[in-house]
């Protein structure tokens, strides 16, 4: 299983609005820094890097990642969701993709 500490930053090579994730696996957020939701509870963790912001949600408050939203320098955006199939599978399926700003 992938931790946020196998990913500094959780900065993955190539990683952008065109990734495919799904076998990622599952990504700990053991540090969240933003309350997405306004629940109270921190849930989220904002990285940069010099091509992409990637935005990271625990929803659940299990310490790992259900949601990620990156958006590209671009304007390129993609969202995924983190899966757990009933054969006990887990995969990150896109939910969205697009660019920002009328291209």
């Amino acid at each position: 299983m992938v931790t946020s500490g196998d990913l500094p930053g959780l900065d993955l090579p190539g990683f952008d609005a065109h990734s495919e994730l799904g076998a990622l696996g599952g990504v700990e957020l053991s540090h969240p820094t933003q309350d997405l939701d306004g629940d109270g509870l921190l849930d989220t963790v904002t990285t940069t890097t010099d091509h992409a912001m990637q935005v990271w949600t625990d929803l659940d408050h299990d310490g790992f990642a259900d949601h990620v939203t990156v958006v590209d320098s671009d304007g390129d955006f993609a969202a995924w969701e983190f899966h757990h199939n009933p054969d006990g599978t887990t995969e990150w399926v896109r939910m969205d993709v697009g660019h920002l700003g009328g291209k």
